[in-house]
């Protein structure tokens, strides 16, 4: 048999590669989170009284939650292996947080002067406490998308920490817009954004540690 013959019957027998289904287990990691930290809001803070009447505030909070987590889903996938480029991945992670501080400030101008304040903080004397509860939320999420990137034996393992806490972040932000009772832009945009940036922090420096392999 010649060479040629011999490359093309081993072609023909060869079977095509099953893709792998880390795709369905990405999906489902991150809707386990979301769903656990749903229940977390509802059995320990409580949904908002009013969410039937503010159901598009907070529609739109959850949308801008889950947009700042799809911004990073996609760096998260390329560190899942070693040596994929991260390319525009992190500048898509940047433009993001520095459009939604854009935001903040445009809708900051366009209140009263007196009204700033309390739009931006969420009251007068208020606390931003989403930048506390917005990563407790994210836990659960953070712990299983841990657990799923291990198995892929990451070797950028701060990187992909902070990628982890991000998405996190989000799905933690997404659950706890059904609590929120602000729904001012510029407090929204800025303060939803400094708490996913602590998650993508907490990320780096406690789960690249159990990202060691």
């Amino acid at each position: 048999m010649k060479t040629d013959d011999l490359i093309e019957a081993l072609a023909r027998e060869t079977e095509p590669a099953k893709p792998q289904p880390w795709r369905m287990k990405l999906a489902l990691t991150v809707l386990t989170g979301l769903v656990v930290a749903g229940l977390l809001v509802a059995i320990g803070l409580g949904v908002r009284a009013d969410i039937g009447v503010a159901r598009m505030p907070v529609m739109m909070k959850a949308l801008f939650s889950a947009l700042a987590a799809a911004v990073v889903l996609p760096m998260a996938v390329q560190l899942m292996k070693p040596g994929r480029p991260l390319g525009w991945r992190i500048g898509a992670a940047l433009i993001f947080a520095g459009v939604s501080l854009l935001a903040a400030f445009i809708a900051l101008m366009g209140e009263m002067p007196e009204h700033r304040w309390e739009a931006w903080m969420g009251g007068r004397g208020g606390v931003p406490w989403c930048v506390v509860l917005i990563p407790i939320l994210a836990a659960p999420t953070a712990v299983l998308l841990t657990w799923l990137m291990r198995s892929f034996a990451p070797t950028r393992i701060t990187l992909a920490g902070a990628a982890i806490g991000a998405i996190s972040g989000g799905v933690g932000a997404m659950a706890y817009a059904m609590y929120c009772p602000t729904d001012s832009v510029a407090f929204v945009t800025t303060w939803y954004t400094v708490a996913i940036a602590v998650c993508a922090a907490l990320g780096a420096f406690i789960g690249s540690k159990f990202l060691r392999w």
